[in-house]
Parts: C-alpha cells; sequence; structure tokens
C-alpha cells in the first residue's frame, strides 16, 4: 500500500537531485548563449548553493537508490 508512493517520492527526490546537480550548469551556458544574463547568474548561483548546502539531500537520495538496488 505504501511501496508506490515511496517510490513516486524517490523518483522525483532522484530527477530533482540530477537535475540540480548536472542540468543547472547546462542551462546557466544556454542562457548566456541567449543573452539572459541575469537568469544565467541566478541559475549558477543557485546550482553553487545547491553544491554548497545539498549535501544531505543528495547523500540520502544515493543512499536510498544503493538499497533499493538490494
Amino acid at each position: 500500500m505504501l511501496t508506490p508512493f515511496v517510490a513516486i517520492f524517490g523518483t522525483l527526490a532522484l530527477v530533482a537531485v540530477l537535475a540540480l546537480s548536472i542540468f543547472a550548469p547546462f542551462l546557466a551556458v544556454v542562457l548566456v548563449i541567449s543573452e539572459d544574463y541575469l537568469w544565467a547568474v541566478a541559475t549558477v548561483a543557485v546550482w553553487f548553493v545547491w553544491l554548497r548546502f545539498g549535501g544531505p539531500v543528495r547523500r540520502c537520495v544515493f543512499e536510498g537508490f544503493e538499497h533499493g538496488s538490494i
């Protein structure tokens, strides 16, 4: 009964972690190319904050990913 909710939450958490970790720098480059500098700087700032303070969230998500493969 609880399994679908845990699976959905885990998938959403994994997508969010990967998007914030990998997609943000690429988005910043695209924004610089399209000359939208304010949004590019904001994206890089969010990315740096995520890298600095998102450690517990990343650890929790990847730990769950590891336990899910057992």
